[in-house]
């Protein structure tokens, strides 16, 4: 039996959430809230990243759930800025948290995706490659998504999860549907 490739596990990028450098925060969490389904149990399912892309379809950089939630997380929870809290004196006013939440995430969410983004420094991987080199290049990266690149340009993206569940079915003799 041939070895998988790439190719064979990856979401093709018709199927995989995409966002512009210049889209802005807000749009990228709503392109993903999009993709989110809620599985009978409760539980959410879906992609928890958008691949993010230069004019040219290129692929710069990547946005998780973290990042987005960090986007709009109030300047005061940064560990930076804990110092300051914990130096306050005594008297310090009572911070107004009513309303405080959802006008913060509302100005957040007008930044630009490029602003936010973790860069992807071009770690990418080819579509023909090995399964072992992608599991390779993310633990080398420290990264759990991979765009999966063919003749120059970004034909899908590869994931940690399904990288996982391919070890898993390799060790215990079981099967799954394809994405």
């Amino acid at each position: 039996m041939p070895e998988k490739k790439v190719r064979d596990l990856m979401i093709p990028i018709s199927q995989y959430s995409t966002v512009s450098t210049e889209d802005t925060v807000g749009e990228a969490i709503a392109l993903l809230r999009k993709s989110c389904r809620r599985r009978d149990g409760g539980e959410y399912e879906g992609h928890r990243s958008v691949l993010v892309v230069d004019g040219e379809q290129r692929p710069v950089g990547v946005l998780t759930y973290r990042e987005l939630i960090r986007a709009i997380e109030p300047w005061f929870l940064y560990p930076s800025k804990l110092e300051e809290r914990i130096s306050w004196p005594v008297e310090v006013p009572e911070i107004p948290w009513e309303g405080f939440f959802s006008e913060r995430t509302r100005a957040e969410a007008k930044r630009k995706v490029k602003e936010i983004m973790r860069p992807i420094n071009l770690v990418t991987v080819d579509a023909d490659a090995p399964l072992m080199k992608a599991v390779h290049l993310m633990v080398e990266h420290n990264v759990g998504t991979l765009p999966v690149m063919e003749d120059g340009r970004v034909i899908g993206v590869i994931r940690i999860n399904e990288l996982f569940m391919e070890v898993a079915d390799t060790l215990f003799g079981e099967t799954r549907p394809q994405p």
